[in-house]
């Protein structure tokens, strides 16, 4: 059994601001120094993946899961003042080239026979995740899932970013991935917000948050690096790899070492390993990890090998990002906009976790669109939480409890003209 929490404090002592391939690493780092309660929150949440993971280990699973299906909005985001789209090295990039990775995302995360995303690996999953690019706006219009923005930037530091580039353009992360499509400035050709950020304590609102979430949330990849054909392409990773990389952080999956040497990912078959292939050829390479010499998986998605390499994910990774859909709010959120909650006659509220030591979701299903309030009162009748939603239906909602001391407290939630009490156990 491996120490998780004391691998995530070595991942974070020991890796430095260099410049990265894939930001990941880098922005979790960035991360640590602005929140001191990070490498806290990242070894919760670590834990709710892996009971989850072991959970289903134990069990005789299906053979096929529900197939998620999941819109994609592409912001192009480019500095071409005449708006001309497609051509060498423009960032304005074609919708041919932007169809073309979406192609390759559901080759990739559907093991499709006949593409490049096919193996005959025994471990080799099907993720049944599927990606469409959107059919309807945030307002209900009918769209092509892609949109277009000038700004006179010319390129974009993809770790730093996100949140500038959320401003200009994004549309709600809970209803769709959004994919930002620029130049990046340094060697970083892929960035990805991962499913950490969405139930953890100490993300408090900021002037940077929209309607108090936070404003970022999806990836960014480099324009060069996105797709397959059209445009001007960089060698090695040229068949839109880059993307399928990034899409898994975003789904809850890591490098294959844990970004330090023989670190982890916590899917137990994909083999420990000492460095990611950092090479431009898919030739054999070998980890000595405890002793034990194994065969690296270079062809792995989450490794950092050349995409003519890559095709596989494997049935562990496949399970995690299943616990990180179910364990993580906003993805959860997301999953619920795809298949909106039930509706109930009579309100109804489940809160998941009660003892709670960190933050509890809680289950809110009625019937029709209500406004939604809900309060925390101590045993004295002293209100210690509230909060209020507008025109909400059936929803999962989460309460932080950080701040509350140990002890016993009376939750309140009211929907419409109903209202629901109930006790709950503070036990941090």
């Amino acid at each position: 059994m491996k120490n998780y929490l004391g691998i995530l404090l070595v991942f974070f002592s020991t890796f430095s601001l260099a410049q990265e391939r894939c930001g990941f690493s880098i922005g979790n780092q960035i991360k640590q120094l602005k929140n001191p309660n990070w490498l806290k929150q990242q070894a919760e949440f670590e834990y709710q993946l892996r009971e989850f993971q072991n959970s289903q280990r134990g069990q005789n699973l299906r053979v096929t899961e529900k197939i998620y299906r999941i819109p994609v909005v592409v912001h192009v985001v480019h500095n071409n003042e005449s708006n001309f789209i497609g051509g060498p090295n423009n960032t304005n990039i074609s919708d041919e080239q932007i169809k073309s990775q979406v192609r390759v995302l559901n080759e990739d995360y559907r093991r499709k026979t006949g593409t490049n995303g096919f193996n005959s690996n025994p471990i080799g999953a099907d993720l049944e995740i599927e990606f469409e690019l959107a059919l309807k706006d945030p307002k209900g219009n009918v769209t092509t899932g892609i949109t277009r923005t000038y700004n006179p930037k010319v390129s974009f530091d993809l770790q730093y970013d996100g949140p500038i580039l959320a401003k200009l353009i994004q549309w709600d992360y809970e209803k769709y991935l959004n994919i930002w499509v620029v130049k990046s400035k340094n060697g970083t050709i892929g960035y990805s917000e991962f499913p950490y950020d969405s139930n953890l304590i100490g993300l408090e609102t900021t002037p940077d948050d929209i309607a108090g979430q936070q404003i970022f949330d999806g990836v960014i990849i480099d324009y060069q690096n996105f797709g397959t054909c059209c445009g001007t392409l960089r060698n090695s990773y040229n068949l839109g790899r880059t993307t399928t990389h990034e899409v898994g952080h975003w789904l809850g999956l890591l490098h294959p070492n844990g970004d330090v040497i023989c670190g982890e990912d916590y899917c137990n078959d994909v083999p420990q390993i000492e460095k990611m292939n950092e090479g431009t050829t898919c030739n054999k390479l070998t980890s000595n990890c405890g002793g034990v010499v194994r065969t690296n998986m270079i062809e792995n998605y989450m490794d950092y090998s050349p995409d003519r390499c890559m095709n596989i994910f494997t049935l562990d990774q496949k399970n995690r990002t299943r616990a990180a859909l179910q364990k993580s709010l906003r993805r959860q959120k997301l999953l619920r906009n795809l298949e909106p909650l039930e509706e109930k006659e009579n309100l109804t509220v489940i809160v998941e976790t009660n003892p709670i030591t960190i933050f509890s979701k809680l289950k809110v299903l009625f019937k029709g669109e209500k406004n939604i309030s809900m309060s925390i009162y101590d045993m004295r009748g002293i209100l210690v939480y509230e909060d209020f939603y507008e025109s909400q239906r059936s929803n999962i909602y989460a309460i932080y409890t950080e701040k509350l001391r140990i002890g016993t407290y009376i939750l309140r939630v009211t929907a419409g003209n109903e209202t629901s009490s109930q006790r709950i156990i503070v036990n941090k």
